[in-house]
């Protein structure tokens, strides 16, 4: 009896923690991410502070199908201040955790103030998996950027790299997202499709695909939310968006967008309020 008593309290204390821990994640910072369809896909609306999102992409493409374009023009929104929308970015720094060493600090020098911008380059995986660790520890960072086991989808950098373990890989993502829930930074991280079959410890997975009709200076994307650690991170409906995104600014581009459910009629960007409503009420009964 005695022992029965003992289970149901340490199983309602497990409860009662686990409670606490939501509402705390719950409570806090949400920063619109710029792109009123991505926000649309994730669990709070928008990016979580002191969070993990990682971006997949199709193997073999060594330039993330535009979700490294993607992520880093959502850091540049972590990294600005307070009610600042559009334009350069003036606070907090942005890592990336560059180990294939194709990322091109240039091309997105215009979006931020180039001492916000922080370029590691690691040559081993130990040492990329402790710059990631300690970016995302550093409370003077508003997002790190990172693309962890690069050549597992083609891209040319060390031999060694992607050669441990999925579950090694696991247990590091992790300690990261300890460590972001620490600080408060952000952690975006690319990895390959393959990945979608790993645990994740991310708040929101999202898959990126180019999409055709793009021009020098705008690129459209096609985004669909595959799942992720947070209740409500995966609907039974799989949800997509598409965006467009400035290549001069950094921005949301100007070309028409769409929303909508696999397997019902898209709707136009003017009508995303609609479907973040259903979106979020889908996500309501399911985390409840």
């Amino acid at each position: 009896m005695a022992t029965l008593e003992l289970a149901d309290g340490l199983a309602e204390a497990v409860l009662e923690s686990g409670g606490q821990l939501q509402r705390r994640e719950s409570a806090r910072e949400v920063v619109p991410s710029g792109f009123s369809p991505l926000d649309a896909l994730l669990p709070a609306g928008g990016v979580r502070r002191g969070s993990l999102l990682e971006w997949l992409t199709d193997d073999g493409d060594a330039t993330g199908g535009g979700a490294v374009t993607l992520a880093f023009a959502v850091a540049c929104r972590l990294a600005a201040p307070a009610g600042r929308h559009e334009g350069r970015c003036r606070h907090g720094a942005i890592v990336v955790v560059d180990r294939a060493g194709w990322f091109h600090p240039p091309a997105v020098l215009p979006w931020l103030e180039d001492r916000q911008l922080i370029v590691a380059r690691p040559s081993r995986d130990e040492d990329e998996l402790w710059a990631i660790d300690q970016s995302l520890r550093c409370r003077g960072v508003a997002a790190v950027l990172a693309w962890p086991r690069a050549t597992a989808w083609g891209v040319a950098a060390a031999p060694s790299l992607g050669s441990r373990s999925p579950r090694h890989w696991t247990t590091a993502m992790r300690r990261w997202q300890l460590a972001a829930r620490a600080s408060g930074a952000v952690g975006l991280l690319v990895r390959s499709q393959a990945a979608r079959g790993e645990p994740s410890w991310a708040e929101a997975r999202i898959s990126v695909a180019s999409l055709p009709g793009g021009t020098l200076l705008e690129r459209p994307l096609r985004l669909m939310a595959t799942g992720g650690a947070w209740p409500g991170a995966a609907p039974d409906a799989e949800r997509w968006s598409e965006v467009s995104i400035d290549l001069a600014r950094g921005v949301a581009g100007s070309q028409r967008i769409a929303v909508g459910l696999r397997g019902v009629s898209p709707t136009r960007s003017d009508e995303g309020e609609a479907l973040r409503a259903f979106v979020k009420g889908v996500a309501a009964c399911r985390a409840s």
